[in-house]
């Protein structure tokens, strides 16, 4: 039913109920009043006896950008936004606005006539699994490059 897709990309994940109430804190929200800008999906059960965790999405109508990356939206994903500059800055000698440029360009900047920013980071969000040491290689050289692999030789992606 292509409305209700439609309707789910107006939400953003948060994560289970602790990364809601966090969220709502940081925002001065009160969730009463929110009404139907919060959802609530039950994941499929991948084993027979589990019982999956709720995960609660917001309207990004509701989400601000924090610090300088449109993409940041709570206090922890700035503070891990910032973790990645400084990996970007100290690992490979570019400047702080080099470095927010790629970042953003990588997450918040969309080709027409994608939303901005194109990525949120908040909550539980998957771009935790990775340590911003890795996100900094990867912003930097490019989803491309075997970053990783020291055989390979490295060429920085153009700056945005």
């Amino acid at each position: 039913m292509p409305g209700a897709a439609k309707r789910d990309e107006a939400f953003e994940t948060v994560g289970p109920r602790e990364y809601l109430d966090r969220l709502l804190t940081e925002y001065q929200l009160d969730e009463q009043e929110l009404g139907d800008q919060i959802r609530v999906r039950t994941p499929p059960r991948w084993l027979p006896n589990e019982i999956p965790t709720q995960e609660y999405l917001v309207d990004a109508s509701l989400l601000r950008s924090h610090g300088d990356f449109a993409c940041a939206g709570d206090t922890e994903a700035l503070a891990f936004c910032e973790n990645i500059i400084n990996a970007m800055t100290t690992g490979y000698g570019i400047s702080r606005n080099e470095a927010v440029a790629r970042l953003n360009k990588h997450w918040s900047h969309a080709d027409p006539p994608g939303r901005v920013p194109r990525v949120w980071i908040v909550g539980l969000d998957i771009v935790y699994h990775e340590e911003a040491e890795s996100w900094a290689a990867l912003i930097y050289y490019g989803p491309d490059s075997r970053w990783w692999d020291p055989e390979t030789s490295q060429q920085p992606l153009p700056l945005p």
